[in-house]
């Protein structure tokens, strides 16, 4: 089944597309929500400072922008934690039994380790 085209990602796996395909009306909603406040938390604590810095090359510059770039690279695992609890939580997901621990995001693996 094809996901909808606002919850479309070039890297979010088969299980992802399946049950963004199966959303309500209000799950669909809540996950465009969810995304807005993402791109915003992205603008503030990266893009924003990143041009900052950029802009304004001074070590104060510099120092001021580079304070919530941490926090946001700290912060992603956090938001992927987020996003398994509410993908699986939707109708569609619970009834196939989806479970935070197992749910793959992104469509590229692991690579295994050599030996």
């Amino acid at each position: 089944m094809a996901s909808r085209s606002n919850t479309w990602s070039p890297f979010q796996s088969g299980e992802v597309k399946d049950i963004c395909a199966h959303m309500s009306d209000l799950e669909l909603r809540n996950a465009e929500k969810r995304a807005g406040f993402y791109g915003l938390w992205c603008a503030f604590t990266f893009a924003f400072p990143l041009a900052f810095i950029i802009t304004k090359p001074s070590p104060v510059a510099f120092v001021i922008g580079s304070i919530p770039i941490p926090i946001h690279i700290g912060y992603i695992p956090l938001w992927f934690r987020s996003q398994r609890r509410f993908l699986c939580q939707t109708e569609w997901a619970r009834q196939k039994g989806f479970a935070p621990g197992n749910l793959k995001l992104f469509s590229f693996r692991k690579r295994a380790k050599e030996v």
